[in-house]
C-alpha cells in the first residue's frame, strides 16, 4: 500500500511562510514557527517517504527550494516546471510537492554524475548505487526519473540506456521545462541543489504495481508534408530534401526567416524505416547554424511528416485521457504530466489546467499535472504484460499508483 499527498503554495520568497502552508496541506505537524526540522509526522507519513518537486525557476532563483529541502524529513526530486494543476488551485506560477509514503514500498534516491555524449557508465554507476540503496532482495518496480535536457544527449537515449542497465525496469518522469518563451535554464532537483547536466531517480522496491497511460496525437491532424532527412547529425538535423533544414521550414511557411532558440509547435512524425512504429518528435531550438534540435536520434534517411494541430484536438485529446484515467481501479494517486509542445498551440495556456482541474474533482484521490520537455511512459504493446519504457514528445502521459 502507497499513499500520496499533494501541496503547493505560491509563496517564492518567504521560505518560512511556504514551508508552514505546505507542511500545512500535507497534514504533517511541525515544531514552533522558525525551530528547524518538523516532527516526525505522527501518523501522516508512514515508515518510508519520497517527496517529489517541481516550481517554476523563481523557486530555485530565490534560495526557497533549497530552505524548505533542507526541512523536509525525507529525500527529494522533481524539476523545473511551469504550468500546474492540484485540486484546488492551477496556474502558470506555483511549487508543488508531492509525497508518496508507504510501510511496504522502499525508496532510493539517486543523483547521476554529469551526462556526457556517448558515457553509458554514469548510467550504469547511477543505477547500481540504487540497487545499493534498499532491500537486496525486495524486486525494482519503477523509477520515477527526471533527466536534463541537454543538446548532446538525448532523452531518447537516455531511457534506451536506463532501460538496458535496468533490464527493462518501468520508467515514468520528465525532461525539465523552463520555457518562457525561450528555454533558459531547465534544471533537475536533487534535495534542494539544482542541476544543468545531472539526472535525479527515485527506485521504488516492494508492493506496488504502477499503470502507464499514454495519448498522443488524434487521428485528426493532418500530416501535409512527407519528406526525407537527407543530413543529420545524432538529434540535430542538418537538412531535409537536400536543403538546409531551417531553410526548408522557412519555406513550407513554418517558420519565420532568422528564428532561432524557440520551442516550435508544430508536431513531426519520424518513420525511422527500421520496421518500429512512426513516433512524434518536436523541434526544441533551432540552432544558429540553422539545425533543427530535438530531443531524440534521427536516423538519415528517415521519412518525416510535418503536421499541423489546431488547439481543439489537443483539448479533445485531454479529454478523452482524463476518461480513460479515471476508469482505472484501484487508485492511491494520479501523476499527469503534458508536453509543452501541446500547450504552446493552445490561445489560453490555461486551458487545459482548468480541463483537468473541472474534470479530475471528483476523483476521490490527490493527483497532479505539470509541463514537461520531453515525457519519459511505458507502453503497453499487444499481447504483453509487461510494459515497455518509451521517450516521447508532444504526448499526454500519466503513472497511476
Amino acid at each position: 500500500m502507497i499513499k500520496m499527498m499533494v501541496a503547493h503554495t505560491a509563496e517564492s520568497n518567504d521560505a518560512e511562510y511556504a514551508f508552514q502552508e505546505i507542511m500545512g496541506q500535507l497534514g504533517i505537524p511541525t515544531g514552533p514557527a522558525g525551530k528547524g526540522s518538523p516532527l516526525e509526522g505522527g501518523k501522516t507519513l508512514l515508515r518510508n517517504s519520497a517527496g517529489f518537486l517541481f516550481c517554476n525557476l523563481e523557486f530555485i532563483q530565490s534560495g526557497l527550494v533549497k530552505e524548505l529541502c533542507a526541512r523536509l524529513p525525507f529525500n527529494v526530486v522533481g524539476c523545473v516546471s511551469q504550468g500546474f494543476a492540484v485540486r484546488d488551485a492551477g496556474g502558470d506560477f506555483m511549487l508543488t510537492l508531492t509525497v508518496l509514503s508507504s510501510d511496504d514500498v522502499e525508496f532510493s534516491f539517486g543523483l547521476s554524475a554529469p551526462l556526457v555524449a556517448g558515457n553509458e557508465a554514469v548510467m550504469e554507476d547511477l543505477y547500481r548505487d540504487l540497487l545499493k540503496g534498499g532491500n537486496p532482495i525486495a524486486k525494482p518496480a519503477m523509477m520515477l526519473i527526471f533527466p536534463p535536457s541537454l543538446a548532446h544527449v538525448t532523452g531518447n537515449t537516455i531511457v534506451r540506456t536506463l532501460d538496458r542497465v535496468s533490464g527493462g525496469v518501468p520508467m515514468f518522469g520528465s525532461i525539465p521545462a523552463d520555457f518562457t518563451v525561450k528555454m533558459r535554464s531547465p534544471m533537475t532537483i536533487f534535495n534542494g541543489e539544482y542541476y544543468a547536466d545531472r539526472m535525479s531517480v527515485v527506485l521504488l522496491r516492494g508492493n506496488i504495481s504502477p499503470r502507464f497511460f499514454a495519448c498522443s496525437l488524434p487521428k485528426e491532424v493532418n500530416f501535409d508534408q512527407d519528406v526525407t532527412i537527407t543530413e543529420v547529425n545524432g538529434n540535430r538535423i542538418i537538412s531535409i530534401d537536400n536543403m538546409p533544414a531551417a531553410a526548408f521550414l522557412e519555406k513550407i511557411g513554418l517558420i519565420t526567416q532568422g528564428a532561432i532558440d524557440i520551442i516550435y509547435a508544430f508536431p513531426i512524425m519520424v518513420d525511422y524505416h527500421d520496421g518500429s512504429e512512426p513516433r512524434l518528435f518536436a523541434i526544441s531550438k533551432i540552432d544558429t547554424d540553422g539545425a533543427l534540435i530535438s530531443e531524440q536520434d534521427i536516423p538519415v534517411g528517415g521519412t518525416i511528416k510535418i503536421g499541423t494541430i489546431e488547439g481543439e484536438l489537443i483539448i479533445k485529446s485531454t479529454r478523452y485521457s482524463i476518461e480513460q484515467i479515471k476508469e482505472m481501479p484501484g487508485k492511491s494517486g494520479v501523476l499527469l504530466i503534458s508536453c509543452i509542445s501541446r500547450i504552446l498551440t493552445l490561445q489560453d495556456s490555461m486551458e487545459e489546467i482548468t480541463l483537468i482541474q473541472q474534470q479530475m474533482q471528483d476523483l476521490p484521490v490527490p493527483f497532479l499535472y505539470f509541463y514537461s520537455g520531453g515525457e519519459i511512459c511505458p507502453l503497453y504493446k499487444p499481447g504483453q504484460d509487461k510494459p515497455v519504457n518509451a521517450f516521447h514528445q508532444f504526448t499526454f502521459v500519466a503513472c497511476i499508483i
